[in-house]
């Protein structure tokens, strides 16, 4: 299998805070800073695609909970908990 290379330039002010996450998350190296903000774009966008599907599926319609899940008294009353 080929491996594609990709670049990007990016500001000393970007890089310098990306090595401060990257320590803090235990990253060494800019393949692995990389690596995991790419992994992070690919899975946002699947749970966007996901969301976009159950939107497009339901419509306006609001999606049933699953079996055995019950909704909360918040839920039906339309609050956002006690008073």
């Amino acid at each position: 299998m080929a491996t594609e290379v990709w670049q990007a330039r990016i500001g000393n002010e970007l890089a310098a805070q990306l090595r401060a996450d990257a320590q803090i998350l235990g990253l060494s190296g800019r393949t692995e800073i990389v690596r995991a903000a790419l992994e992070l774009i690919h899975r946002r966008a699947a749970e966007e695609s996901m969301a976009r599907s159950v939107d497009e599926f339901y419509g306006a319609a609001t999606p049933e909970l699953p079996i055995g899940v019950l909704a909360s008294d918040d839920e039906d009353s339309g609050t956002n908990g006690p008073a």
